[in-house]
């Protein structure tokens, strides 16, 4: 158990580290790139790797699949099975890339009339694509050994290395203003430093025997197993992603400036998706667990499971999302300028969307290891087509609120199905418990958020006079008081019991 404990702890650190270092790196390059390059132009960034997000559907579903199978296979000792499967998914994933090229390609050549942008826009925008289109095959090729090395428990390898990407990230950002790098050349080589995580992980798994060999294969009677199971995944990922991928494409076609409006979006994304990306964090960290917990049926680790860590998830999204719900105006203003700050509503409402989106986390990954998801699949095809025709509706009411209210409705419903059947009828668990682990230490968290929201913190108090610097202070004063205040409920309450914790 405590080695248990220690793989949990060590991925989850290393995870939010690499997650904090880029939100970092990201607050601070995107108000330095959006005064550099100008609105419209850097919302061209956003378009060109949004059209490629929704690329990403052509993994098909392996990347739940593969870690699912690698985690259990591991656990049987099938380490030749492993072997074969794995240099057959390098194949499988080379395929992959040379149909994403095409798709960019295409995309590139005749894609003007799709976006809601000038000619002179399109072309740069034609040549991000055609760069995303350059690197491909190197980007796709990481994510054989990036399931590699999730299913060894090699999470915190992964996570270490991906910050160090993401420092060269923020370097990259210097290089622009030193050597006046054009729009084309900063994300030529910010494409290239994403792409060259296949180094250090293919490095790793052929060093530590995870795999012999790094030469494509073609085993496919043994890779079937887990396309076969991926592809159930895919149908699922295929309606998720579009809910989530499809937003800035929709804003970019039927919103009254498309550019703009990207822009808008991708300036308040950084916050949720430095918090959407701890949640995935999550996903990747319990999956190997509870595929293993569901081969072995244990049912009442499962139990323990899903409640004790559906609590600690909560509390760890709380402390992630309350702060930019409680100060969204002065994190704006710090981040972009006060110019922005009328976007802060639509701050609000996306960080209490992942709330709760990300308390599902735990029960989200006893799903995907039980494989029970043709009535998931079914209806996350409705509920993300009802979101989709919202975000159309609304764009030309909204602008980029547009994209923040569709998605809410689409989370709402994805969670009432959790509760509705998932916990009950899949899991045998109990759904008023399964809710009470999350609403109370929520409930606790929105009260105190509301009583330090009135404290007065206003220049003369302060005696600061750097609007940026006034704003930072009144963002960290805030926050550290809420924080202070909601550990103190939680053990006085016992909601968090430390002995637990140590469990």
């Amino acid at each position: 158990m405590k080695l248990l404990n220690n793989y949990y702890l060590s991925s989850f650190f290393w995870s939010t580290f690499q997650k904090i270092v880029t939100a970092i790196v990201g607050f601070v390059s995107v108000p330095l790139l959006l005064g550099y390059y100008g609105k419209a132009d850097y919302g061209i960034l956003g378009i060109a790797t949004a059209s490629n997000g929704y690329m990403h559907l052509l993994d098909l579903g392996m990347n739940v699949g593969a870690v699912k199978f690698f985690s259990q296979w591991r656990t049987e000792g099938r380490t030749e099975l492993i072997n074969r499967v794995a240099r057959t998914n390098i194949t499988f994933y080379i395929i992959i890339s040379i149909i994403n090229i095409v798709g960019l390609v295409a995309l590139a050549a005749w894609g003007e009339s799709v976006f809601s942008v000038s000619h002179d826009q399109f072309i740069q925008l034609r040549y991000c694509l055609l760069i995303i289109a350059l690197f491909n095959v190197f980007s796709w090729s990481a994510t054989t050994f990036n399931q590699l090395l999730v299913a060894h428990m090699q999470m915190a390898y992964t996570m270490r290395v991906q910050s160090v990407i993401a420092l060269l990230k923020g370097l990259l950002v210097g290089m622009v203003f030193i050597f006046d790098l054009t729009l084309i050349h900063y994300f030529f080589y910010l494409t290239g430093i994403v792409a060259a995580l296949v180094i250090p992980y293919a490095f790793k798994c052929k060093r530590h025997g995870i795999i012999k060999s790094l030469k494509p294969a073609f085993y496919w009677k043994d890779f079937k197993i887990v396309i076969t199971f991926s592809l159930s995944i895919f149908a699922l990922s295929l309606f998720q992603m579009t809910a989530t991928q499809s937003r800035p494409i929709i804003l970019s076609i039927f919103a009254n400036n498309g550019a703009e409006a990207v822009a808008e979006f991708k300036i308040i994304e950084v916050i949720p998706l430095f918090i959407i990306s701890i949640g995935g964090a999550f996903t990747s960290i319990f999956l190997p667990k509870t595929s293993s917990m569901v081969t072995e049926g244990n049912i009442q680790l499962i139990t323990d499971f899903a409640y004790k860590w559906t609590k600690y998830t909560t509390i760890i999204v709380n402390i992630l999302t309350i702060p930019f719900i409680l100060c969204a105006k002065e994190v704006l203003s710090a981040y972009v300028g006060e110019n922005y700050n009328y976007l802060s509503v639509w701050l609000i409402i996306w960080c209490v969307t992942v709330l709760l989106q990300m308390h599902t986390t735990p029960g989200n990954a006893l799903v995907l290891a039980y494989g029970r998801t043709k009535l998931l699949v079914l209806s996350t095809a409705i509920f993300c087509i009802m979101s989709v025709v919202l975000n159309a509706f609304l764009c030309s009411i909204l602008g980029v609120g547009a994209a923040i209210v569709s998605y809410f409705f689409y989370v709402v419903l994805v969670i009432g199905l959790y509760y509705s059947f998932y916990y009950k009828r899949l899991m045998s668990l109990s759904r008023w418990k399964m809710f009470t682990t999350f609403i109370v230490p929520t409930f606790f968290s929105f009260v105190i958020m509301f009583l330090v929201w009135n404290i007065p913190l206003g220049k003369n108090v302060l005696k600061i006079e750097n609007s940026r610097l006034y704003y930072i202070c009144i963002v960290f004063i805030k926050s550290l008081i809420w924080l202070l205040l909601y550990f103190v409920t939680l053990f006085l309450s016992k909601i968090v019991n430390v002995k637990e914790t140590h469990k």
